[in-house]
């Protein structure tokens, strides 16, 4: 396909391509935390960089020094927050893609956000569709968490719980979610949809909670809920104190958590 005139905010644009990263979220990312100088749990975050480039067919040619190009980048960083997108670059008709495309990489280096307090959740009326072929991968494809935002900033609530089209509890809208109740932990199983957070299989691998059940649960699993905890790899781990209206008895996080607070 020949591409005769590109317009950029009415400028002519000198391009022969737009990205497909742009054009379609045909991509992925992944974003770790820096302290001192050192990307936290980089190896996980190239894992899952290396998994979603095999499942979405992105041939990354330069993958292998990744891992050194983030280290350059972060180093001097005293405390931020490193970024990385992959996107199949260019080439292809429409939705189908060249075989020869080989990826475009970027990677952004930011302010890291302050402390996070406790926060109260509520429950978001927008649910996530269901698709195992993406589910578990961070992709470019993010308007559901873009309109759950905006669900988020017109309620009372500082994160929303959000299901699945099912019924299913999936995460929040900022991490993963676990929760306890009657001397057990669950957390959803994300075979179908939600992000396979880095913190949230830190904790399941380490077996930090304990004993932790992975399942298919509906929302009425949480009413009686003893503690919420929200799990991301900015923020690590942080207590919910209010869930839907209703004080939590338990707001403070488990002593083996403790090490995730950033």
């Amino acid at each position: 396909m020949t591409i005769r005139k590109i317009l950029f905010n009415n400028t002519p644009f000198q391009c022969s391509e737009i990205d497909r990263g742009l054009q379609f979220g045909d991509g992925h990312f992944t974003t770790m935390r820096v302290v001192q100088g050192v990307p936290l749990h980089v190896e996980r975050h190239l894992s899952r960089l290396s998994e979603a480039n095999t499942r979405l067919f992105i041939n990354h040619p330069s993958f292998d020094s990744l891992h050194q190009r983030i280290i350059n980048a972060c180093d001097g960083i005293e405390n931020g927050v490193c970024k990385i997108i992959v996107t199949r670059g260019y080439g292809g008709r429409g939705y189908g893609f060249s075989d020869g495309s080989e990826a475009n990489e970027y990677i952004q280096i930011s302010d890291a956000p302050g402390n996070l307090k406790p926060v109260s959740l509520g429950v978001a009326e927008l649910n996530l569709a269901r698709q195992p072929k993406l589910a578990g991968l961070k992709t470019l494809n993010r308007l559901e968490q873009v309109l759950l935002s905006q669900e988020c900033r017109a309620s009372e609530y500082d994160d929303l719980l959000v299901c699945d089209s099912e019924g299913n509890v999936v995460e929040a809208i900022q991490g993963n979610v676990f929760w306890y109740k009657q001397g057990q932990w669950y957390t959803p199983d994300l075979s179908f949809s939600g992000v396979q957070g880095i913190m949230r299989q830190l904790i399941i691998d380490e077996g930090m909670l304990v004993p932790l059940r992975i399942g298919h649960f509906s929302l009425e699993t949480l009413t009686d809920a003893e503690q919420i905890i929200l799990s991301n790899s900015v923020r690590g781990a942080v207590t919910v104190v209010q869930f839907n209206g209703k004080i939590l008895d338990k707001c403070k996080l488990p002593a083996v958590l403790e090490q995730l607070i950033l």
